[in-house]
């Protein structure tokens, strides 16, 4: 019974510094941009995150200018800065209570319904899309969801090294919690 608990304990050890490596160095997925060939029916820009995702939320919007703009879990800081780069406030729709990629997903879904969306841009950073794609799919089932991100920046800035680490944790977290696992 001793022995049986020290593999446990060596396999467990194991795993933790196999983790800990992974997220303070592991490689992160470059997602390739696709080309959106089809119009969305709404422009959902996921909170957080630093100027690419409203510069990217702006660009869709002058492409697409009768579509609707909802802004999620920002704390307000995209939603005001769309406004201040001259999107109407009658056209952006703000979601204020998510706190999390799962949040964002969920407290969307009701006014996409009400929007009659069935095909959604996501717009987010290139180190959240495997994760918030697999998120979105899995929460709004039967709803088509295209991404669309600025590309990966060579090198890396602090901001974006940051972020692909933190998006690591929150990957392992949500395998944890919520049993996803988006590779």
């Amino acid at each position: 019974m001793r022995r049986l608990a020290v593999v446990f304990a060596t396999l467990g050890l194991a795993l933790m510094v196999a983790l800990t490596a992974w997220v303070a160095w592991g490689h992160w997925p470059d997602p390739v941009r696709g080309e959106l060939e089809w119009e969305p029916d709404a422009i959902l820009v996921l909170g957080g995150g630093n100027i690419d995702r409203p510069t990217e939320a702006r660009r869709l919007a002058t492409r697409f200018p009768e579509v609707p703009v909802l802004v999620t879990g920002d704390g307000g800081m995209i939603y005001d800065e769309l406004i201040s780069q001259g999107l109407p406030r009658e056209r952006l729709i703000h979601e204020t209570h998510a706190t999390s990629t799962i949040e964002n997903a969920r407290f969307t879904r009701k006014i996409l319904d009400r929007l009659g969306a069935e095909r959604v841009v996501l717009v987010t950073d290139w180190f959240h899309v495997p994760r918030s794609m697999e998120i979105f799919q899995r929460e709004q089932p039967g709803r088509e969801f295209f991404p669309v991100f600025r590309p990966r920046p060579e090198p890396l800035n602090d901001w974006h090294r940051y972020g692909s680490t933190r998006e690591r944790i929150a990957v392992i977290h949500n395998l944890i919690r919520h049993g996803i696992w988006p590779f």
